[in-house]
Protein backbone atom coordinates (compact mmCIF):
# COMPACT_ATOMS: atom_id res chain seq x y z
CA UNK A 1 0.00 0.00 0.00
CA UNK A 2 1.77 3.31 -0.99
CA UNK A 3 2.18 5.54 1.74
CA UNK A 4 0.22 8.72 2.08
CA UNK A 5 2.49 12.02 1.85
CA UNK A 6 2.85 14.64 4.50
CA UNK A 7 2.29 18.03 4.04
CA UNK A 8 4.98 20.08 4.38
CA UNK A 9 3.78 22.28 7.76
CA UNK A 10 7.17 24.25 7.02
CA UNK A 11 6.35 25.24 3.98
CA UNK A 12 2.24 25.76 4.59
CA UNK A 13 3.17 28.03 7.46
CA UNK A 14 5.76 30.48 5.35
CA UNK A 15 3.34 30.91 2.05
CA UNK A 16 0.53 31.92 5.02
CA UNK A 17 2.85 34.48 6.04
CA UNK A 18 3.49 36.23 3.00
CA UNK A 19 -0.55 36.02 2.17
CA UNK A 20 -0.88 37.43 5.60
CA UNK A 21 2.09 40.78 4.71
CA UNK A 22 0.60 41.36 1.48
CA UNK A 23 -3.17 41.68 3.17
CA UNK A 24 -1.52 43.99 5.57
CA UNK A 25 0.36 45.56 2.73
CA UNK A 26 -2.49 46.27 0.10
CA UNK A 27 -5.04 47.44 3.91
CA UNK A 28 -2.32 49.89 4.50
CA UNK A 29 -2.20 51.45 0.78
CA UNK A 30 -5.58 51.57 0.87
CA UNK A 31 -5.69 53.31 4.21
CA UNK A 32 -2.83 55.88 2.57
CA UNK A 33 -4.94 56.53 -0.55
CA UNK A 34 -8.44 57.18 0.65
CA UNK A 35 -8.39 57.52 4.50
CA UNK A 36 -5.02 59.14 5.53
CA UNK A 37 -5.50 62.06 3.62
CA UNK A 38 -8.79 62.51 4.38
CA UNK A 39 -8.13 62.67 8.12
CA UNK A 40 -4.94 65.11 7.75
CA UNK A 41 -1.90 62.37 7.44
CA UNK A 42 -0.07 62.28 4.09
CA UNK A 43 2.92 59.91 5.53
CA UNK A 44 3.19 56.19 5.54
CA UNK A 45 4.03 54.06 7.99
CA UNK A 46 5.68 51.69 5.36
CA UNK A 47 9.19 54.05 4.59
CA UNK A 48 8.12 56.44 2.15
CA UNK A 49 9.00 54.81 -0.67
CA UNK A 50 7.85 56.10 -3.98
CA UNK A 51 6.13 54.05 -6.50
CA UNK A 52 4.80 54.10 -10.19
CA UNK A 53 1.76 53.19 -11.17
CA UNK A 54 1.70 52.26 -15.27
CA UNK A 55 -1.57 53.85 -16.43
CA UNK A 56 -3.94 52.03 -18.91
CA UNK A 57 -3.22 54.51 -21.44
CA UNK A 58 0.57 53.73 -21.53
CA UNK A 59 1.20 57.33 -19.47
CA UNK A 60 3.07 57.19 -15.84
CA UNK A 61 1.40 58.91 -12.91
CA UNK A 62 2.16 58.80 -9.11
CA UNK A 63 0.31 56.92 -6.75
CA UNK A 64 0.12 57.02 -3.17
CA UNK A 65 1.59 54.11 -2.40
CA UNK A 66 4.00 53.30 0.39
CA UNK A 67 4.21 57.08 1.58
CA UNK A 68 4.11 59.07 -1.93
CA UNK A 69 1.32 61.32 -2.18
CA UNK A 70 -0.10 62.36 -5.64
CA UNK A 71 -1.59 65.50 -5.63
CA UNK A 72 -4.15 65.40 -8.52
CA UNK A 73 -4.14 69.18 -10.24
CA UNK A 74 -7.39 70.97 -11.17
CA UNK A 75 -6.81 71.25 -14.85
CA UNK A 76 -5.86 67.45 -15.15
CA UNK A 77 -8.57 65.51 -16.73
CA UNK A 78 -8.94 62.19 -15.76
CA UNK A 79 -8.43 59.85 -18.45
CA UNK A 80 -8.27 56.32 -16.98
CA UNK A 81 -11.42 55.70 -16.51
CA UNK A 82 -11.37 52.26 -18.09
CA UNK A 83 -8.21 51.34 -15.88
CA UNK A 84 -8.55 47.81 -15.01
CA UNK A 85 -6.67 49.42 -11.33
CA UNK A 86 -9.45 52.02 -10.80
CA UNK A 87 -12.11 48.76 -11.03
CA UNK A 88 -10.18 47.33 -7.92
CA UNK A 89 -11.36 50.33 -6.39
CA UNK A 90 -7.60 52.08 -5.72
CA UNK A 91 -7.86 55.71 -7.68
CA UNK A 92 -5.38 56.54 -10.19
CA UNK A 93 -4.78 60.28 -11.01
CA UNK A 94 -4.27 61.23 -14.86
CA UNK A 95 -1.50 64.38 -15.07
CA UNK A 96 1.20 65.54 -12.74
CA UNK A 97 3.90 62.88 -13.73
CA UNK A 98 6.76 64.96 -13.25
CA UNK A 99 8.19 64.53 -10.05
CA UNK A 100 10.10 68.36 -11.01
CA UNK A 101 9.27 70.51 -13.72
CA UNK A 102 10.92 69.25 -16.95
CA UNK A 103 13.35 71.55 -19.20
CA UNK A 104 12.16 71.81 -22.75
CA UNK A 105 15.87 72.95 -25.27
CA UNK A 106 14.72 74.16 -28.48
CA UNK A 107 16.22 77.20 -30.34
CA UNK A 108 14.78 81.18 -29.54
CA UNK A 109 12.03 80.15 -31.89
CA UNK A 110 8.89 78.20 -32.26
CA UNK A 111 8.83 76.06 -34.90
CA UNK A 112 9.52 72.18 -33.77
CA UNK A 113 9.09 73.31 -30.06
CA UNK A 114 5.13 74.98 -30.17
CA UNK A 115 3.27 72.32 -29.91
CA UNK A 116 5.25 71.14 -27.03
CA UNK A 117 4.34 74.31 -24.88
CA UNK A 118 0.87 74.59 -26.01
CA UNK A 119 0.57 71.22 -24.16
CA UNK A 120 2.18 72.73 -21.09
CA UNK A 121 0.42 76.09 -21.69
CA UNK A 122 -2.77 74.29 -22.15
CA UNK A 123 -2.53 71.79 -18.81
CA UNK A 124 -0.98 74.75 -16.64
CA UNK A 125 2.20 72.42 -16.15
CA UNK A 126 5.40 74.33 -15.09
CA UNK A 127 8.47 73.53 -17.01
CA UNK A 128 11.59 75.19 -18.15
CA UNK A 129 12.08 76.96 -21.37
CA UNK A 130 15.48 76.90 -22.35
CA UNK A 131 16.26 78.31 -25.58
CA UNK A 132 19.84 78.25 -27.33
CA UNK A 133 20.79 81.45 -28.94
CA UNK A 134 21.47 82.29 -32.25
CA UNK A 135 22.47 84.56 -34.57
CA UNK A 136 21.73 85.17 -38.06
CA UNK A 137 23.79 87.23 -40.63
CA UNK A 138 22.80 88.02 -44.22
CA UNK A 139 19.08 87.06 -46.19
CA UNK A 140 17.77 83.38 -45.31
CA UNK A 141 17.83 81.12 -49.02
CA UNK A 142 20.87 83.78 -50.32
CA UNK A 143 24.45 83.54 -50.78
CA UNK A 144 26.51 84.27 -47.55
CA UNK A 145 23.40 83.72 -45.16
CA UNK A 146 25.17 82.63 -41.79
CA UNK A 147 23.90 80.67 -38.50
CA UNK A 148 26.23 81.04 -35.54
CA UNK A 149 24.68 78.99 -32.52
CA UNK A 150 28.00 78.60 -30.43
CA UNK A 151 26.04 76.83 -27.11
CA UNK A 152 24.26 74.15 -29.31
CA UNK A 153 27.23 73.58 -31.41
CA UNK A 154 29.17 72.87 -27.71
CA UNK A 155 26.89 70.71 -26.71
CA UNK A 156 26.47 68.62 -30.00
CA UNK A 157 30.08 68.34 -29.88
CA UNK A 158 29.80 66.59 -26.31
CA UNK A 159 27.28 64.48 -26.98
CA UNK A 160 24.58 65.79 -24.78
CA UNK A 161 21.80 65.78 -27.74
CA UNK A 162 21.00 62.06 -28.64
CA UNK A 163 20.34 62.79 -32.05
CA UNK A 164 22.64 65.97 -32.33
CA UNK A 165 19.50 68.03 -32.86
CA UNK A 166 16.54 69.59 -31.24
CA UNK A 167 13.65 70.24 -29.49
CA UNK A 168 14.62 67.56 -26.86
CA UNK A 169 12.95 67.06 -22.79
CA UNK A 170 14.87 66.36 -19.96
CA UNK A 171 13.00 64.66 -17.27
CA UNK A 172 14.76 63.80 -14.23
CA UNK A 173 18.40 63.93 -15.27
CA UNK A 174 17.43 62.11 -18.47
CA UNK A 175 17.56 63.27 -22.01
CA UNK A 176 14.82 62.54 -24.84
CA UNK A 177 14.90 63.54 -28.45
CA UNK A 178 12.51 63.61 -31.16
CA UNK A 179 9.48 65.95 -31.38
CA UNK A 180 6.99 63.85 -32.05
CA UNK A 181 7.73 61.92 -29.26
CA UNK A 182 7.55 64.41 -26.98
CA UNK A 183 4.75 65.49 -28.03
CA UNK A 184 2.91 62.44 -27.17
CA UNK A 185 4.82 62.11 -23.76
CA UNK A 186 4.01 65.27 -22.30
CA UNK A 187 0.26 64.61 -24.11
CA UNK A 188 -0.07 61.64 -21.95
CA UNK A 189 1.27 62.68 -18.70
CA UNK A 190 -0.64 66.19 -18.95
CA UNK A 191 -4.00 64.25 -19.82
CA UNK A 192 -4.44 65.27 -23.22
CA UNK A 193 -4.42 61.96 -24.71
CA UNK A 194 -7.65 60.04 -24.70
CA UNK A 195 -9.68 58.54 -21.81
CA UNK A 196 -8.05 55.22 -22.95
CA UNK A 197 -5.94 53.41 -25.98
CA UNK A 198 -8.80 53.97 -28.80
CA UNK A 199 -8.84 57.34 -28.25
CA UNK A 200 -5.10 57.62 -28.25
CA UNK A 201 -4.67 55.65 -31.34
CA UNK A 202 -7.73 58.30 -32.86
CA UNK A 203 -5.67 61.27 -31.46
CA UNK A 204 -2.55 59.49 -32.86
CA UNK A 205 -4.06 58.65 -36.20
CA UNK A 206 -5.14 62.63 -36.16
CA UNK A 207 -1.56 64.09 -35.68
CA UNK A 208 0.14 62.19 -38.44
CA UNK A 209 -2.43 62.94 -41.09
CA UNK A 210 -1.70 67.19 -40.27
CA UNK A 211 1.90 65.52 -40.43
CA UNK A 212 1.40 64.67 -43.85
CA UNK A 213 -0.25 67.45 -44.96
CA UNK A 214 2.87 69.41 -43.75
CA UNK A 215 4.88 67.27 -45.94
CA UNK A 216 3.12 67.54 -49.20
CA UNK A 217 2.73 71.93 -48.54
CA UNK A 218 6.52 71.39 -48.20
CA UNK A 219 7.18 69.42 -51.10
CA UNK A 220 4.85 71.74 -53.30
CA UNK A 221 6.50 74.81 -52.42
CA UNK A 222 9.78 73.16 -53.51
CA UNK A 223 10.99 72.10 -49.89
CA UNK A 224 11.91 75.90 -49.28
CA UNK A 225 10.90 78.36 -46.64
CA UNK A 226 9.08 80.38 -49.11
CA UNK A 227 8.32 78.90 -52.76
CA UNK A 228 9.43 80.17 -55.64
CA UNK A 229 6.39 81.76 -57.57
CA UNK A 230 8.13 83.26 -60.53
CA UNK A 231 8.99 80.05 -61.18
CA UNK A 232 6.48 78.56 -62.99
CA UNK A 233 6.67 74.83 -61.80
CA UNK A 234 6.71 75.67 -58.13
CA UNK A 235 3.76 78.39 -58.85
CA UNK A 236 1.53 75.25 -60.68
CA UNK A 237 2.29 72.54 -57.30
CA UNK A 238 1.36 75.45 -54.92
CA UNK A 239 -1.46 76.66 -57.09
CA UNK A 240 -2.72 72.61 -57.01
CA UNK A 241 -2.24 72.47 -53.61
CA UNK A 242 -4.27 74.61 -52.19
CA UNK A 243 -7.24 74.50 -54.71
CA UNK A 244 -7.25 70.48 -54.77
CA UNK A 245 -5.20 68.75 -51.95
CA UNK A 246 -5.51 70.79 -49.40
CA UNK A 247 -9.61 70.88 -49.04
CA UNK A 248 -9.55 67.13 -49.60
CA UNK A 249 -7.30 67.02 -46.59
CA UNK A 250 -9.88 69.50 -44.97
CA UNK A 251 -12.54 67.27 -46.35
CA UNK A 252 -11.42 64.39 -44.32
CA UNK A 253 -10.70 65.66 -41.32
CA UNK A 254 -14.07 67.42 -40.83
CA UNK A 255 -15.66 64.26 -41.25
CA UNK A 256 -13.53 63.24 -37.69
CA UNK A 257 -14.98 66.37 -35.83
CA UNK A 258 -17.21 64.77 -32.85
CA UNK A 259 -20.41 66.03 -31.71
CA UNK A 260 -18.98 67.51 -29.01
CA UNK A 261 -16.44 69.49 -31.44
CA UNK A 262 -13.18 68.02 -30.98
CA UNK A 263 -11.58 65.47 -33.19
CA UNK A 264 -11.83 63.19 -29.78
CA UNK A 265 -14.01 62.84 -27.52
CA UNK A 266 -15.69 66.05 -25.67
CA UNK A 267 -12.50 67.88 -24.48
CA UNK A 268 -9.16 69.26 -25.86
CA UNK A 269 -6.38 66.70 -26.97
CA UNK A 270 -2.97 67.07 -28.62
CA UNK A 271 -4.96 66.19 -32.10
CA UNK A 272 -6.58 69.83 -31.74
CA UNK A 273 -3.56 71.91 -30.71
CA UNK A 274 -1.80 69.93 -33.49
CA UNK A 275 -4.25 71.08 -35.75
CA UNK A 276 -4.22 74.57 -34.55
CA UNK A 277 -0.85 75.00 -34.92
CA UNK A 278 -0.41 73.91 -38.26
CA UNK A 279 -3.14 75.87 -39.08
CA UNK A 280 -1.22 79.15 -37.65
CA UNK A 281 1.88 78.60 -38.61
CA UNK A 282 2.55 76.02 -41.64
CA UNK A 283 1.96 78.38 -43.97
CA UNK A 284 3.76 81.68 -43.52
CA UNK A 285 2.07 85.19 -43.53
CA UNK A 286 2.27 85.49 -47.32
CA UNK A 287 -0.32 82.24 -47.76
CA UNK A 288 -2.73 83.47 -45.05
CA UNK A 289 -4.59 84.60 -47.23
CA UNK A 290 -5.35 81.60 -49.01
CA UNK A 291 -6.38 79.07 -45.67
CA UNK A 292 -8.55 81.92 -44.24
CA UNK A 293 -11.32 81.91 -46.52
CA UNK A 294 -10.62 77.81 -47.00
CA UNK A 295 -11.49 77.54 -43.63
CA UNK A 296 -14.73 79.53 -43.95
CA UNK A 297 -16.31 76.26 -45.77
CA UNK A 298 -15.13 74.10 -42.49
CA UNK A 299 -16.99 75.28 -40.04
CA UNK A 300 -16.17 72.47 -37.61
CA UNK A 301 -12.54 72.47 -38.15
CA UNK A 302 -12.81 76.33 -38.24
CA UNK A 303 -14.52 75.89 -34.62
CA UNK A 304 -11.96 73.57 -33.54
CA UNK A 305 -9.54 76.34 -34.15
CA UNK A 306 -11.53 79.19 -32.28
CA UNK A 307 -11.77 76.56 -28.91
CA UNK A 308 -8.35 76.15 -28.44
CA UNK A 309 -7.33 80.03 -29.27
CA UNK A 310 -10.21 80.57 -26.40
CA UNK A 311 -8.58 77.98 -23.38
CA UNK A 312 -6.66 80.70 -21.09
CA UNK A 313 -3.70 78.81 -20.65
CA UNK A 314 -3.17 79.05 -24.52
CA UNK A 315 -4.43 82.62 -24.39
CA UNK A 316 -1.41 83.82 -21.51
CA UNK A 317 1.27 81.68 -23.47
CA UNK A 318 0.64 83.77 -26.77
CA UNK A 319 0.05 86.76 -25.09
CA UNK A 320 3.49 87.01 -23.05
CA UNK A 321 5.66 84.10 -24.95
CA UNK A 322 8.64 85.36 -26.53
CA UNK A 323 8.63 86.77 -29.99
CA UNK A 324 10.38 85.56 -32.44
CA UNK A 325 11.23 85.74 -36.28
CA UNK A 326 9.68 82.06 -36.91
Amino acid sequence: MRRRRQPNLAKITVSAGFAALAVVVLAKCCYDRVAAPAAGNTKSSLGGVPSLAKGYCGATTQRHILGRTSIRPSYVKDYHRSNPIRSAGIPVFAGGAFASPPTLKYFDARGAAEVIRYLFAASGTKYEDYRYPFKMEGTFGQPGFKVTKEEFDADKASFKLPFQKVPVIEVEGHIYAQSKAIERYVAKQVGLFGKNDMEGLKIDMVCEQIRDIRDAWTKAKGYKMQPDMTDESVASTVNTFFDTDLPNHMDMLQRLVSDEGYFVGGSLSLADIQFYNFLNSGFGPAFAEKVTPLLEKYPKLAAIKTKVASEPGIKEWEANRPQTAF
